[in-house]
C-alpha cells in the first residue's frame, strides 16, 4: 500500500461509499506509521536547556498535536544548536503529564495553562468584552491575543505545531533581531480571510496584508493592536464572521496591512505549498489536508538526510 505521493496530495472527500472506506484504511494505516515515526524522532532529539530569553517564540498546543509541538520546537533548538525561548499556550486539552513531558524536552522554558490564560485575560481585558468573547469562542485568537499578553520582548514570534524546518532558519531567526522592524510572515497559497481583501478594505477602511499566513511570523509586539481588535469585533460585518475559523488570520493581516513599518513575506523557501518537496525548502507547513504528510514525507527525510 502506497502511503504517500510526491508530490503530496491533499486529502478529500471521496465520492463513492467504498471509496471513502478505501481512504479510511489508507488513513489508519498510515497513522500506525506516523505514531512510529514521531516516537522516533522524540528519541532522537536532544535537549537544550533554555538560559536566555530572546528570541521570544510562541506556540498553541493541542491534544491531538501535541508530539508535532514537541518535534517542531525540539528540532528548531537542534537546528541553531541552541535553546529559544519558548512559551507554550496550553488550548485547553493539556493535562499534568503533557506538561511534564514538556518542562523535561525544554528545562526552563514556560507552559501557560488554558485555566491560567483566561484568568489573566479576564483580568487585562476586562475593559475588552468583544475580545474576551473571541478567547472564548475562537481557540485559534490565542495566537494572537494571548502573544500580546504574554510576550516580553519588543519582538515576538509564532510558530505552528505543524510546520517542520529541514535547514537552520536563518531568517526567521533573524528577523527577531531588533534592528529589524518589518512584520514578517509565510506566504500563503491564496488569501485566506473571512471575506475578500476589496470587501475587508470597503467596509471597514483597513486593508488586509496580501496572502499572510499565521502560522509563522515574526511581529512587533505594539503592531498587535488589542484595541483595534476590538474596534473590529465590534463593526458590523464581523458578526456575519464570529464563527469562522479563519477570524484570526484575517485580523493578523489586517495588523500587519496599517503597520506603520509594513509586513512582508519570508523567502519562497518558507512559502505554503501543498507540492513543494522539502530539499527545496527551508520550511514546511504540514496545513490540514496535508498533515499526513508531517510523519510520512518530512521525518522521513529528515531521517534519510541524517538531520536527525
Amino acid at each position: 500500500m502506497k502511503l504517500i505521493s510526491s508530490p503530496l496530495v491533499p486529502l478529500v472527500s471521496a465520492k463513492t461509499i467504498s471509496g471513502r472506506i478505501a481512504l479510511r484504511a489508507l488513513n489508519e494505516v498510515r497513522n500506525i506509521f506516523r505514531r512510529q515515526l514521531r516516537q522516533e524522532a522524540l528519541s532522537r532529539l536532544p535537549v537544550y536547556k533554555t538560559i536566555h530569553n530572546y528570541p521570544e517564540i510562541h506556540m498553541l498546543i493541542c491534544r491531538r498535536d501535541f508530539e508535532m509541538a514537541i518535534i517542531t520546537a525540539a528540532l528548531l533548538n537542534h537546528l541553531s544548536k541552541t535553546a529559544h525561548s519558548f512559551t507554550f499556550h496550553d488550548d485547553g486539552t493539556m493535562d499534568d503529564q503533557m506538561e511534564k513531558i514538556i518542562c523535561q524536552q525544554f528545562p526552563g522554558t514556560l507552559v501557560v495553562r488554558r485555566d491560567v490564560a483566561d484568568l489573566i485575560a479576564s483580568q487585562k481585558l476586562s475593559t475588552y468584552p468583544a475580545l474576551l468573547e473571541f478567547r472564548k469562542k475562537h481557540v485559534m485568537a490565542l495566537k494572537l491575543v494571548d502573544v500580546a499578553l504574554w510576550g516580553q520582548q519588543d519582538r515576538v514570534g509564532y510558530l505552528d505545531s505543524d510546520i517542520l524546518f529541514f535547514r537552520y532558519p536563518e531568517e526567521f531567526i533573524g528577523a527577531f533581531e531588533k534592528k529589524v522592524d518589518v512584520n514578517y510572515f509565510n506566504r500563503d497559497m491564496a488569501d485566506a480571510y473571512v471575506t475578500d481583501c476589496c470587501s475587508i478594505e470597503k467596509l471597514t477602511g483597513f486593508s488586509p496584508a496580501s496572502r499572510i499566513n499565521a502560522g509563522l511570523w515574526v511581529m512587533n509586539k505594539k503592531d498587535i493592536d488589542l484595541n483595534l481588535i476590538e474596534s473590529w469585533l465590534k463593526h458590523p460585518i464581523m458578526s456575519n464572521y464570529k464563527s469562522d475559523y479563519r477570524l484570526e488570520q484575517t485580523f493578523t493581516a489586517m495588523l500587519a496591512g496599517i503597520s506603520d513599518t509594513g509586513a512582508a513575506h519570508f523567502s519562497s523557501g518558507y512559502d505554503v505549498s501543498f507540492e513543494k518537496k522539502p530539499e527545496k525548502s527551508i520550511a514546511k507547513h504540514y496545513v490540514g489536508r496535508i498533515r499526513y504528510g508531517y510523519e510520512l514525507e518530512g521525518i522521513k527525510y529528515l531521517f534519510s538526510n541524517g538531520i536527525i
